[in-house]
């Protein structure tokens, strides 16, 4: 799925951020793998740890139709990360009924320490594509707890 996002990225924003792409560690969970860190969490065998105490500076994390770049964030802001989710998605259900091809709807935010998550502009979307805030805030509280979860079990 990440060489089809380079590929869409190549081909319809070419002036973003790609190397970003490229130069992160490349993290894809199945499953399983997910559902072990939930259990993990909600057993109190893996606790939620502050976003700064995790050491990777640039990642890729994968999880079905979803890849979120995660970077640390280095401007002066409050924000530990910089992140851009990248969801698969037909684009018939967000575009328009005159393409019916698979794209990639992106979502750009950042988050704190606690993880509290605050949603930034992006100019990755295509003509006619259909933005939501609230609808992206409701993606972004659906892929953090498995993210927060990841961050919590490689942190040291």
């Amino acid at each position: 799925m990440l060489t089809k996002l380079v590929k869409f990225l190549e081909n319809n924003h070419p002036d973003s951020n790609i190397n970003d792409y490229l130069d992160a560690k490349y993290i894809q969970l199945s499953n399983p793998q997910l559902k072990q860190i939930a259990d993990a969490l909600n057993s109190g065998e893996l606790q939620t740890r502050p976003a700064s105490s995790c050491t990777a500076d640039r990642f890729i994390f994968h999880f079905g139709d979803t890849i979120i770049l995660v970077q640390k964030d280095t401007t002066k802001s409050s924000a530990v990360y910089q992140a851009e989710l990248s969801w698969e998605t037909d684009f018939m259900a967000i575009h328009s009924t005159r393409s019916k091809g698979k794209g990639f709807y992106f979502i750009a935010f950042e988050f704190d320490d606690d993880y509290q998550v605050t949603l930034k502009e992006t100019d990755k979307f295509l003509e006619d594509q259909v933005r939501n805030e609230e609808q992206n805030q409701e993606l972004i509280d659906k892929a953090l707890p498995v993210l927060k979860g990841f961050m919590s079990a490689i942190s040291e």
